[in-house]
């Protein structure tokens, strides 16, 4: 018998879910597969945006008009809400997919943090990755080493040039420098060491900083979030932030007051990690924070919504 108009709609999306599932255990169990392919290995040029709710077609959208200006003119910046994330670790998975990156370099990290006595147990996470800083101590700090060794878009992104950053006397100069624990170094080592064979997929290249590098070149180099560039030139968001099943992440121009970073900003509602640095980061955090004026904090367990990354970080304006 047919399926009725409702019931191929929900035969339509059960299909997509159970795809989609299994697109993610196929990336976790085969690690970086198709499933990562930069954005020119998977179709081409990104499709036309929909019309719809949703703030993904939304930042979409967004990322669309932004690309129609000048680069100069454009600011990329990020909100992280840590109320919405669950600590999956999905964003984390993403990105090692999407840039095809070697054991023991992340470019985003999900801290974890747990507190109180059983059975009243809360567990807090917090999304974190370069912040793209205005006045990246790490890049005065490398290039007094290595000059040209790292850089800035004119969006505003902290470049690294893989062929000038090299060795750890440069790496531990910039990561030291570094107040947000951003910077990994690269250690040519593969995922499958250790196995009968290195498979193929490790030795993919990837596109960064406007060329395509191999994992050959990038060994001994420094290595960073740089916001996937290589998907936002082509008219996609950023693999965390596609990834992302809570939304915590939103992704935008920060120089369009009509992008949804911006209006999140201009709430007055997001926080800077670390804004006694002088960094001016462009990533910015949301939560349930205390009144600005609010001398004591509450005990954690109260019933009253907690911004808990306070525990362990400071923020600010």
């Amino acid at each position: 018998m047919k399926p009725s108009g409702e019931e191929s709609g929900l035969l339509s999306r059960r299909g997509l879910l159970v795809g989609a599932a299994c697109a993610g255990v196929g990336a976790a169990v085969g690690g970086i597969a198709a499933a990562g392919a930069p954005a020119e290995e998977a179709g081409g040029p990104a499709p036309p945006v929909p019309e719809g709710p949703g703030e993904t077609l939304r930042m979409l959208r967004d990322l669309r008009r932004a690309l129609a200006r000048k680069p100069e003119e454009r600011r990329w910046g990020m909100v992280i809400d840590t109320r919405r994330c669950i600590g999956c670790h999905a964003c984390t998975v993403a990105c090692v997919a999407e840039n095809n990156l070697p054991s023991g370099v992340t470019y985003r990290r999900v801290f974890e943090d747990s507190y109180g006595d059983y059975p009243d147990v809360r567990t807090s996470f917090m999304p974190t990755n370069c912040m793209q800083c205005e006045k990246p101590p790490c890049v005065e700090a490398a290039n007094r080493v290595v000059p040209g060794a790292m850089g800035r878009t004119v969006e505003g992104v902290v470049t690294i040039d893989y062929a000038k950053m090299k060795g750890r006397e440069v790496f531990e100069v910039a990561r030291k420098a570094c107040p947000y624990t951003a910077l990994y170094l690269d250690e040519g080592r593969n995922h499958t060491d250790g196995t009968p064979a290195v498979q193929d997929y490790e030795t993919r290249p990837v596109p960064e900083y406007g060329r395509t590098w191999t994992r050959g070149e990038t060994k001994g180099s420094t290595r960073k979030c740089h916001f996937c560039l290589h998907r936002v030139d082509a008219g996609r968001l950023p693999a965390c932030v596609s990834t992302c099943t809570g939304l915590a992440m939103q992704f935008g121009d920060l120089a369009d007051p009509k992008s949804l970073v911006s209006e999140r900003v201009a709430t007055g509602a997001c926080r800077r990690l670390h804004p006694d640095k002088g960094t001016s980061p462009r990533v910015h955090f949301l939560d349930d924070w205390p009144a600005e004026d609010e001398k004591e904090a509450p005990p954690p367990l109260s019933n009253r919504p907690r911004q808990d990354c306070l525990r362990c970080h400071e923020f600010g304006r």
